[in-house]
């Protein structure tokens, strides 16, 4: 039996997001979907939306828990692709034809920033300790573009293996190596986050048209959505509804 580990992943989830806020945008605390989902009107809000947008870049995080492999019975040490143990098994939702993986594929191949977060660490007293130290984005979190997880097929079951730390992971089932992109948290910020960096007008426009095309694709989020103008606010509740993933903005 392969097991999951002690904690949620709401809870990995939120240390994640938090420590992101906290360290990386405007004012600490922008935004994810939930928030915005509670209030009834934008003018409650506690921040300025369009001062967040400026010279920031959206970026958009999936978070999954990974399975924790702690024995050398695990097939991927038996079959020879890894040599010991810790190993994190992150699985992909198969749900029609991995409609979610193609769909956050997409919209990384429009110019945004997009990572599974998922977890790389063996239980809930190891994510307590690198919450409270402030450690959470460097040590018990693994990140993967949707692009570099490219499935050979949409009718298996595919999972992604890998070790923290190491600079290549495993897609199975067919068990085909590749080199990770992002192995380190300051590869993410170099590649991806610094250079995504636009204007408050850019960024308006450009969350428009995510809002606007994830629209079409889910008319009852469609339907919570009209509630707000803004388009970051937009964006974020149909990002959050139709995608499973939280928009918050990258600044410093």
């Amino acid at each position: 039996m392969v097991p999951w580990p002690d904690f949620s992943e709401l809870s990995f989830g939120f240390s994640f997001l938090r420590e992101f806020e906290r360290l990386y945008a405007p004012g600490g605390t922008f935004p994810s979907a939930p928030d915005f989902i509670s209030q009834a009107d934008e003018a409650s809000l506690g921040y300025d939306v369009e001062v967040a947008l400026n010279k920031t870049t959206p970026v958009f995080f999936q978070f999954k828990r990974s399975f924790v492999l702690t024995t050398g019975k695990a097939n991927e040490i038996q079959n020879g692709d890894f040599q010991y143990p810790v190993l994190y098994r992150m699985h992909l939702r198969k749900k029609e034809k991995y409609r979610q993986h193609k769909a956050l594929r997409k919209l990384e191949q429009e110019g945004n920033a997009v990572f599974y977060v998922t977890s790389q660490m063996q239980n809930f007293d190891e994510l307590t300790l690198a919450y409270v130290t402030g450690n959470v984005i460097d040590s018990t979190a693994a990140l993967f573009a949707p692009s570099e997880i490219d499935l050979p097929d949409d009718s298996s079951d595919h999972h992604l293996t890998f070790q923290a730390g190491n600079s290549y992971a495993y897609l199975y089932s067919e068990g085909s190596p590749f080199e990770r992109r992002h192995p380190s948290w300051v590869l993410v910020l170099e590649h991806s986050l610094i250079p995504g960096r636009r204007t408050t007008a850019q960024n308006r426009e450009h969350l428009q048209a995510i809002a606007a095309r994830l629209e079409r694709q889910n008319p009852a989020a469609r339907e919570i959505a009209a509630r707000f103008s803004h388009p970051a606010i937009k964006a974020s509740i149909l990002a959050f509804l139709v995608l499973d993933a939280q928009l918050t903005f990258f600044k410093k």
